[in-house]
């Protein structure tokens, strides 16, 4: 009898030291994720959102693993199970959460995920594949990035828009050498009907180069392009990145285009952000196109995106939508966001790129 009062003695003492740590551990998780809040994670204030990165998935951790060894002691000391148990429970929360950062920075980052949507249209005779991408965002050329553009070449588009963020390089890699390997990717899975851009938030340095040196890369700010297709007309027109932003600024350089374009054509508009759509519903346009976004980069389940540091509904932050008369696709981008040195990181979000394929409509009979 008084081995066993002992014994549930130290059985509450475990609970009490369990639930103790437990409860502390919770709390402290809590005052840092609000005050990183309240410095700017969801604004988005970059810096704030490397910390959180640092402090939920490697601090927490290993202040898990401290726990673990603490219970795995006084286990030993006490000659328990309980403790051990405790032990086992804190190491197992510190081992996932060592293996989400894993994931999360090494997994889904180069998932590449490629969409494909079915647009049909009576602008068109034949079918052309467009290819929508962005946000590649790229630190630096690895084997990741040619994966995106052997995935190109083996989907073999007629058509190539890239809705900005071409590179966001980072030391001690410098822009010229890493754009020369971009633009040697593009020139190689250049389609026949093009490869057009916008200029994005992280490429400044696009803005100094000329034609010759961006090959076949033709970029569309504040421009429209013309494209006869031989099976219809297509009419492109590529918004600034401050336009896109924008909705009222974008909108007479809109009505300048529309004005000068024929019904009879296919009406594509493409920005780096998609605010521009906001005041858009009701235009003869057929499609939208943006990235920026990224999707969130970060979307938790019943939540959604964290982050998409856009005016638009979150809802639309990545996908393919009717948003009034035109289409609307929102790229979440096939890179990720480097800003104020974060590692390339996705939950729940993984890198993707959208082939759209403009199909004749179907006469009813």
């Amino acid at each position: 009898m008084i081995n066993r009062a002992i014994y549930q003695l130290r059985e509450k003492r475990f609970l009490r030291l369990w639930l103790l740590s437990v409860g502390m551990l919770l709390v402290y998780i809590g005052i840092r994720n609000y005050w990183l809040i309240q410095e700017g994670l969801l604004k988005p204030d970059f810096g704030a959102i490397h910390r959180a990165y640092d402090f939920n998935l490697w601090e927490l951790p290993w202040i898990s693993l401290g726990f673990g060894v603490i219970f795995l002691v006084f286990g030993s000391l006490f000659g328990q199970r309980s403790y051990l148990w405790g032990a086992f429970f804190y190491v197992f929360v510190a081992v996932d959460l060592f293996a989400l950062r894993y994931y999360v920075t090494e997994v889904e980052p180069q998932r590449l995920v490629v969409h494909t949507i079915r647009l049909e249209t009576p602008k068109l005779t034949e079918s052309v594949r467009l290819l929508h991408i962005s946000d590649i965002q790229s630190g630096r050329i690895t084997e990741y990035e040619r994966k995106i553009f052997k995935t190109i070449e083996a989907l073999h588009p007629d058509l190539i828009l890239n809705t900005g963020d071409f590179l966001q390089v980072v030391p001690p890699a410098n822009f010229d050498g890493e754009a020369i390997q971009l633009l040697e990717m593009i020139n190689r899975v250049n389609p026949r009907f093009g490869t057009f851009g916008v200029f994005g938030d992280t490429e400044l340095e696009f803005y100094q180069l000329n034609q010759d040196e961006l090959g076949a890369l033709k970029m569309l700010s504040s421009r429209t392009e013309v494209i006869d297709t031989g099976a219809g007309v297509i009419s492109i027109h590529g918004l600034s990145l401050y336009d896109s932003r924008s909705p009222e600024w974008a909108r007479r350089t809109i009505d300048q285009w529309l004005s000068q374009s024929r019904d009879a054509e296919f009406r594509i508009l493409m920005g780096h952000a998609p605010d521009y759509v906001l005041r858009l519903k009701q235009e003869p346009i057929d499609l939208c196109l943006a990235g920026h976004t990224h999707g969130g980069q970060v979307r938790l389940p019943f939540f959604g995106p964290l982050v998409i540091d856009s005016k638009i509904p979150t809802e639309w932050a990545s996908g393919f939508r009717r948003v009034g008369v035109p289409y609307l696709n929102v790229s979440a981008g096939a890179g990720s966001n480097r800003f104020e040195g974060l590692p390339p990181m996705r939950f729940n979000c993984p890198t993707e790129m959208t082939l759209i394929e403009l199909v004749p409509l179907k006469s009813i009979q």
